[in-house]
């Protein structure tokens, strides 16, 4: 399992690629006021004088955002589903009938769906008594055992203009923990800037360095960085996580290896979603999420291995219940023969009802990161300036503006594991279920623990299921050491068999 995580890490490079949600790609249009419900269990922004009103329907609720006189108006609906196969498509047909007696005549002018139909959006026209033309769109997103649909629609003259309006108030709509609304609830689009003291601090293995705020505590190895603060609601981190999906190999069942995450592929954003449930994260809801396919084209052509990427706003509960918000870029690395696979993201996250104050702070941290390789640091920089010039803008548009800084990184670290010599024999040494190991107490000698057992210096010296590759932790048996994995860095390998040409 070493083996493959460290030949795949060495192959990073993050991309975006998912389904654009109703709030993707949208303008932010002036004028619009802070709505908070009568119970404070949810927020939106609205265009000043619209109305909104909320309704129980079958199986969850529907809010909706109206013009006071004219046909505008944008819909959440949020419901619980019995439909473990995530199939939106049959949602949106269920869904589309039940209008039609208000709306005769209504028609779809298109529809599309991802490939495992759990998105779907839909457009449609119909005509009202007084021959005015409406249009609409709809989006259906299917995350089992929960649903939602989003919708917005005006005059058929207006759609272009209204469009920028009504999207902004469908994608800043959220749920609030009522303890953040004791208080008067001003009626303003701003925070106030959080001002973070940060210090530059270097990684234990000196492989990267970042600011980081007092207080905050800060992990990381091998370029991957994770810096929080102390109650986990805001942070930033590069990382990675690798799942197993059932082998195709003969012989070779992936789920027989110890403290893996066996799940069968999934779309990186849900990939995600999954590790943030399994470390104490609730209520996850996607705000925002879009695809790149042309990036992970590219990524698949560079790698020779199949990708998707997706980039997505979020909101959830964290492990100590505050509720926060953040943006993920994610990139998935489709399964080796083996079943082995990855996802790859790079975040940033803080609570929700401070996050724009945040905002400044979280991009200078991202603004910090840096790979101790002079070249790398130029890469990084490149994607900061972009990151500068939109960090004034919405958390929506600071999605787009942290991706290039996110790239940078992404370059960085997959250029510092440049040996094609040294993660060949970390890939085949898997295939085939063999561990080098390295004795420094008996100056270099070389043991080698395979599906029967151990050699030392490729003769056998023990059999027997404990000392086999799966079952051998590194304990030499003949001194009192741990000797170290010949793959555990690029500079142990090195030592032993040189740089390769």
């Amino acid at each position: 399992m070493k083996r493959i995580r460290c030949a795949t890490m060495a192959a990073m490079v993050i991309t975006v690629a998912a389904w654009c949600t109703p709030g993707c790609g949208a303008g932010a249009p002036p004028d619009l006021d802070l709505y908070v419900s009568a119970d404070r269990s949810f927020a939106l922004y609205e265009p000043a004088g619209w109305e909104v009103s909320t309704q129980e329907v079958l199986n969850g609720q529907m809010v909706t955002v109206a013009a006071p006189k004219g046909p505008d108006s944008a819909q959440m609906i949020f419901l619980k589903t019995t439909d473990s196969s995530n199939d939106s498509v049959k949602l949106a047909s269920l869904t589309l009938k039940n209008p039609r007696p208000q709306k005769p005549g209504m028609k779809v002018s298109w529809a599309r769906s991802t490939q495992d139909r759990r998105r779907t959006v839909v457009e449609f026209e119909y005509e009202q008594a007084d021959k005015t033309r409406i249009r609409g769109r709809q989006v259906f997103i299917m995350n089992y055992p929960e649903a939602r649909v989003f919708g917005y629609e005006t005059e058929a003259a207006r759609f272009d203009t209204m469009r920028p309006v009504l999207l902004s108030v469908l994608s800043n709509f959220t749920y609030l923990d009522p303890a953040q609304w004791k208080g008067k609830v001003k009626r303003s689009s701003t925070s106030s800037p959080v001002n973070l003291q940060m210090t530059t601090r270097t990684l234990p293995d000196s492989s990267a360095s970042l600011l980081v705020p007092s207080g905050w505590g800060q992990l990381g190895a091998k370029g991957t960085a994770l810096s929080k603060s102390p109650d986990g609601a805001a942070g930033f981190t590069f990382s990675s996580t690798e799942f197993f999906a059932p082998s195709k190999m003969p012989n070779f069942d992936s789920a027989t290896i110890p403290g893996g995450l066996y799940y069968p592929y999934m779309a990186p954003v849900d990939a995600l979603m999954t590790v943030m449930m399994k470390f104490g994260s609730s209520r996850l809801q996607v705000l925002e999420r879009s695809m790149d396919p042309q990036r992970a084209a590219a990524v698949a052509t560079f790698l020779k291995r199949g990708a998707d990427v997706e980039t997505a706003v979020l909101t959830f509960d964290n492990e100590n219940g505050v509720r926060c918000k953040g943006y993920y870029d994610v990139l998935g690395l489709n399964p080796l023969p083996s079943g082995q696979w990855m996802i790859i993201f790079y975040a940033i996250w803080a609570p929700e009802a401070r996050f724009d104050g945040y905002l400044p702070s979280l991009v200078k941290i991202s603004e910090s990161f840096k790979i101790n390789e002079k070249w790398a640091s130029d890469y990084i920089r490149q994607g900061i300036e972009n990151l500068k010039h939109l960090m004034a803008r919405t958390s929506r548009t600071m999605a787009d503006a942290a991706s290039s800084a996110r790239e940078s990184a992404t370059v960085a670290f997959l250029e510092r594991r440049h040996s094609e010599d040294y993660l060949d024999i970390k890939r085949t040494s898997m295939i085939r279920r063999e561990q080098e190991w390295l004795s420094r107490v008996e100056g270099g000698v070389l043991y080698k623990s395979d599906r029967w057992g151990l050699n030392r210096e490729w003769k056998r010296l023990i059999d027997g299921e404990p000392y086999n590759y799966y079952n051998y932790g590194g304990l030499n048996p003949k001194v009192n050491e741990a000797i170290t994995p010949l793959d555990v860095s690029r500079e142990v390998y090195e030592s032993v068999f040189g740089k390769g040409p």
